[in-house]
């Protein structure tokens, strides 16, 4: 997982060869209550937050106004588990116009218990998709995902007995 000095990126071909339009994603994961140190260990009663960046790179970014980016965060346990997707849209005008900026920052709250970690944690791999949307609404040609990002998840911290 990420923490404050060791960011993973991942960067991805969102269009055809003959087109210039890659991303470079990356994520955090915070815990709610102390929101300023990225975790990569939690427990599966912590509030997290999980923030993903888009950095659109290329000459067809300029060209993407008035579309709408589409991120979607899926879990995928190691044994069984629970999985989940969460889902966000961003319309690129205004401040997201791309003619202002090409980086798009999505979160996404994730309850306690959310992630199961059964009776001796388990990891979860971290499937990004991104996608796009045109101005018509039919599915643009920015789309592909990323699976490099990772999370391990502990049971709840419990009192011990002899406390």
């Amino acid at each position: 997982m990420t923490t404050s000095t060791d960011i993973t990126t991942c960067t991805i071909d969102v269009s055809p060869v003959f087109l210039t339009l890659t991303a470079d994603l990356s994520t955090k994961v915070f815990n709610v209550t102390d929101p300023d140190e990225p975790v990569g260990f939690v427990h599966e009663d912590q509030d997290l937050k999980v923030q993903v960046t888009v950095t659109l790179n290329g000459t067809l970014v300029n060209y993407l106004c008035d579309t709408e980016l589409c991120v979607c965060l899926a879990f995928e346990s190691c044994g069984s588990g629970p999985e989940g997707e969460f889902c966000q849209n961003i319309t690129l005008e205004g401040d997201y116009d791309p003619c202002n900026t090409h980086c798009f920052v999505f979160e996404f709250d994730l309850p306690g218990g959310t992630l199961i970690a059964g009776p001796c944690g388990k990891q979860y791999d971290i499937c990004i998709t991104l996608g796009s949307r045109d101005c018509c609404g039919i599915p643009g040609f920015v789309f592909d995902s990323c699976k490099d990002f990772h999370i391990s998840v502990l049971p709840a911290v419990k009192d011990h007995p002899d406390n």
